[in-house]
């Protein structure tokens, strides 16, 4: 690498724009799957001494080091995750304006690009889904399930008109959140938990517990967490780590084992095998809402006003910004 990295943002940001081409895109987005330099030059149909120069010319242009090479391939460096990642909104979102621009020269509508995180798909769209089909038959949504950091990705690159999560934080610039359905966590057990029959319980009562614990970015263990710290103790964790609710029943079937989860999970329980216990617990959560950017529902895209007015009706929440 012949350049030094940049002082500023605004200069990093101004070479891109004179010097960055989209071929170094497609290249950065295959070398982050392939990880060897051959594989990603035939994801992209180029030779692999052109890929080698697209490369070298990515690295000068950001003065940095993206990938490193060993034997058996590459191994990319956290500047390069960060450009991948960033590849990849921007190779996503011009498929979308692809896409956009090809139904409008066809005379077609394109469809609204909903994504959401499981819960809030099952517990905000599934039950609104025959009733928005009933209000609105001719609005089209795409629909896709996606983790936050994708989704947030997405709407930011353009790749997605509004999503359904819980709050982010920070809210997206430019982007307006509404929440529309309030949350708290839950402590699970089976149906032949000796807990189950107790009237009252506190935390400290469970102390024997094994948790199925969710990793610890995930809202409903951040709150576990916070209730035990409040204890001054941790939960014991289970063996298995569960992250589909159908499949919580099987494993609260042990003795002693518990799960956390948001109650909004609870419509995708089998309620005949498990039961809420009476756990004494001031856990809430973030709730699940709606996320999309502000410019898009003030007049660029009418349908997406459609949805929000009709998402903010069905669940009946005041706006918030």
């Amino acid at each position: 690498m012949n350049a030094s990295p940049p002082t500023t943002g605004h200069v990093l940001h101004e070479r891109l724009l004179a010097r960055l081409r989209l071929r170094h895109l497609k290249l950065i987005d295959a070398l982050a799957t392939q990880a060897h330099l051959r594989r990603a030059a035939e994801a992209v149909h180029i030779s692999q001494p052109a890929a080698t120069q697209l490369l070298r010319e990515l690295e000068d242009l950001l003065g940095l080091a993206l990938f490193e090479r060993h034997a058996r391939g590459m191994r990319i460096t956290e500047a390069g995750r960060v450009l991948a990642r960033h590849a990849r909104v921007a190779i996503e979102a011009l498929a979308s304006t692809a896409e956009a621009l090809a139904q409008q020269a066809a005379g077609q509508q394109r469809p609204l690009r909903v994504g959401a995180i499981l819960a809030a798909l099952s517990s905000l769209l599934r039950p609104a889904l025959p009733v928005l089909r009933a209000q609105h038959p001719t609005l089209r949504l795409a629909i896709e399930e996606a983790s936050i950091e994708r989704l947030l990705a997405r709407l930011q690159g353009g790749a997605l008109d509004l999503v359904l999560l819980r709050r982010p934080a920070p809210v997206p610039e430019g982007c307006r959140f509404e929440p529309l359905r309030a949350d708290r966590m839950v402590v699970l057990a089976g149906t032949d938990h000796p807990w189950t029959g107790r009237k009252r319980l506190r935390l400290r009562d469970l102390a024997e517990a094994r948790w199925v614990l969710p990793p610890p970015h995930f809202a409903v263990r951040q709150a576990l967490d916070a209730a035990f710290a409040r204890e001054q103790a941790q939960p014991l964790a289970h063996a298995l780590q569960v992250l589909v609710p159908e499949l919580l029943p099987a494993v609260l079937a042990e003795p002693g084992v518990l799960a956390p989860v948001p109650q909004c999970a609870l419509d995708r329980l089998d309620g005949s095998r498990v039961q809420v216990l009476p756990l004494a617990l001031d856990a809430p959560l973030e709730p699940l809402g709606m996320l999309y950017r502000q410019a898009d529902a003030d007049g660029t895209l009418a349908p997406l006003q459609t949805l929000v007015d009709f998402l903010r009706s069905q669940w009946a929440r005041p706006a918030a910004a």
